[in-house]
């Protein structure tokens, strides 16, 4: 069943106005700072991180997908030149054909390696001062970023779900006493209630159908 991180955080944000609502149920807010206070705040950092990392991510993305787009013509070029020179060389195929970002950095890494080997050539000199040379070490660095943003993207998600399990315990044992102390058709109630088994994506109590 998928979990709905992000409406998760909602309910913990409303969970804690609850708790600091100038008229609270002082039972309510004993309960929520000695049980699910520190974990509020510490999913909700979690998931801030998520989309921190996750817009990081994106921009690293683009600029890779760019550069690897600028380099793909370039590439080509410079991988039938070497075959052509050195036709026994094992070259991988075309930047495209590639199965991972990781496949594309070492693809591009190899032909640059190979064809620096025989600097002073006239053929390796004129693929390393053309497009391929230039634009080479560009995609290499964007693709390295966008690879790291992606290992920091799934990183802060494991902190994430790590973070979710223990906090919906305690959320589940606030909701109670906020249902008992406010009644079960009090706002409060209401606003951090889900109707959702475990966190199920499912619409909220109250919400509006699309």
């Amino acid at each position: 069943m998928t979990i709905d991180y992000e409406r998760f955080a909602r309910v913990i944000a409303r969970s804690i106005e609850i708790a600091d609502e100038p008229d609270a149920n002082p039972v309510v807010v004993a309960v929520f700072k000695e049980t699910l206070a520190d974990s509020a705040i510490a999913y909700l950092a979690a998931e801030e991180a998520v989309a921190n990392a996750m817009t990081a991510f994106a921009k690293e993305n683009r600029e890779a997908l760019d550069a690897l787009g600028n380099l793909d013509a370039p590439y080509r070029v410079a991988r039938s030149a070497l075959l052509a020179v050195l036709p026994d060389t094992k070259l991988p195929d075309t930047l495209k054909s590639q199965p991972t970002d990781t496949d594309q950095l070492k693809a591009i890494g190899r032909l640059v390696d190979l064809i620096d080997d025989h600097v002073g050539k006239p053929w390796a000199d004129a693929l390393l001062a053309g497009d391929f040379g230039q634009r080479a070490p560009t995609a290499i660095k964007e693709l390295t970023e966008s690879i790291a943003a992606n290992k920091a993207l799934s990183k802060a998600q494991m902190a994430r779900a790590q973070a979710y399990g223990p906090t919906y315990e305690k959320y589940l044992s606030f909701k109670q006493v906020v249902r008992n102390a406010y009644g079960p058709g009090s706002k409060q109630y209401r606003r951090i209630h889900l109707r959702a088994s475990p966190g199920a994506a499912e619409k909220e109590a109250g919400e509006p159908n699309p």
